[in-house]
């Protein structure tokens, strides 16, 4: 990473906070600026990428980087005015001593996440044949362009980030795209502590409960500095879900804004992105129809569901104006027989206390909250986590890979795409355990 890589990593993540900020998207009650400001970068991200894919598909270049931003700036001011966000309050938040060293252990593991990624070059091979692959050729040509890769049909939104990237370096470099995921991944890990803290009973534990769970979420790190696609996709997955649980518990309109954008974001960031949100989907309306509310409680799966969609939209019209056809790869014929050897093959990877700790934690505090998870206040992201589990389960015995082997070689990284969901149900159970030694004593 030389100066000139360092400078155009600064500008682009400006340009992606100020069209965040842009938009409108907002957390109800105080915050912080840092949260504020991660919360803007992971939505201008995602408006930038969006902004390439809509003048590709209209046979635009957008080498030219004020062309781009124009584009989400509009969108950003359609959102503005769809949200209609409240005025922000005045008042500055005080955070106690005890918070302050949470974020200060936070902040030095991002920072040394950050760091390695910036020394590291890249060493994923599918990160390297692939998403780094087409990110070059659509820095190159300035349109989302074939680059001769065996996934041209995957959605496009990681490699047009890192193409966002280079554009601005102007120069060609795998090792540089790959940077822009210590910002994404830094910006997520912060908005999941600002989740956890609008969620305990103990705010001070928040940003140590997030750091634990970066830290536990081994795939999720690793994406720092490998440039795999998964972290985005775990990144805006996790943020969508985790908004929709806000919202079941205070029906605030921003909630559902952050759940539309994150939901939209994750359906393109992977060929799993759109399935992933639909399982969200149809936790909420399982959810709605077992509390007999389906009126009140279905606008969160409206929402998402329609904007997974309509951002859908674009990307499928390309494909078929360009002859983009998908292959059979990820949904072949159904292997029911080979549950067991699946299923062996994943206690295998993750029988190590690197890979299977964190698994391990979340579901020795789920079998220890016991009947706790039926509860309102779990029941959602219970559910959440076991259909995602299920979906995974299923998705290796319709792959047309042996189902073993691809449990063996993929399971880390599609775990880790609702891990950080699991381990924040554990982080609410550990809450409401009493503390060992109370304070003052």
């Amino acid at each position: 990473m030389d100066g000139a890589g360092l400078g155009a990593l600064a500008l682009v993540g400006a340009e992606w906070c100020a069209i965040g900020r842009l938009s409108g998207v907002a957390w109800p009650g105080e915050t912080v600026r840092v949260a504020r400001w991660s919360l803007y970068l992971l939505t201008g991200a995602f408006l930038v990428g969006f902004s390439q894919l809509l003048l590709s598909l209209v046979g635009l270049s957008f080498t030219h980087a004020a062309v781009g931003l124009a584009v989400a700036v509009a969108l950003a001011v359609a959102i503005r005015l769809v949200a209609q966000p409240p005025p922000r309050p005045s008042r500055k938040m005080r955070i106690g001593e005890r918070e302050r060293y949470g974020w200060a252990v936070l902040g030095l593991l991002l920072a040394a996440a950050t760091l390695r990624s910036f020394a590291v070059p890249e060493a994923g091979w599918d990160a390297f044949s692939h998403w780094g692959l087409k990110a070059e050729a659509y820095a190159l040509t300035g349109q989302i362009t074939n680059a001769g890769t065996v996934h041209e049909y995957y959605p496009p939104l990681v490699p047009l980030l890192e193409a966002w990237l280079l554009i601005h370096r102007g120069a060609i470099s795998i090792d540089l795209a790959k940077t822009v995921w210590p910002l994404l991944g830094s910006a997520f890990a912060i908005c999941l502590t600002w989740h956890l803290r609008h969620a305990l009973r103990r705010p001070w534990l928040a940003p140590f409960f997030a750091a634990g769970i970066v830290l536990g979420t081994t795939q999720l790190l690793e994406g720092f500095w490998t440039g795999q696609a998964d972290l985005a996709l775990t990144a805006y997955l996790c943020l969508a879900t985790l908004a929709v649980w806000q919202w079941r518990g205070v029906p605030d309109r921003r909630w559902l804004v952050q759940a539309a954008l994150f939901a939209a974001a994750a359906s393109l960031t992977k060929y799993e992105g759109l399935p992933r949100v639909a399982v969200l989907v149809l936790a909420i309306l399982v959810i709605a129809i077992v509390e007999r509310c389906l009126r009140e409680r279905t606008l969160p799966a409206l929402t998402t569901g329609a904007a997974s969609i309509v951002a859908q939209g674009p990307w499928l019209a390309y494909r078929a104006t360009h002859a983009v056809a998908a292959s059979s790869e990820h949904l072949s014929q159904f292997q029911p027989q080979a549950l067991e050897a699946t299923l062996v093959a994943l206690l295998a990877v993750f029988g190590g206390v690197r890979s299977g700790g964190a698994l391990l934690v979340a579901i020795m505090a789920m079998a220890l909250a016991g009947p706790r998870l039926i509860r309102p206040r779990y029941r959602l992201l219970t559910l959440v986590v076991l259909l995602q589990l299920a979906a995974t389960v299923v998705a290796f015995l319709v792959s047309d890979t042996a189902p073993d082997l691809q449990a063996r070689t993929s399971a880390t990284r599609l775990f880790a795409h609702f891990m950080p969901v699991a381990l924040f149900v554990a982080a609410l159970w550990l809450d409401e355990v009493p503390p060992i030694i109370r304070p003052g004593r």
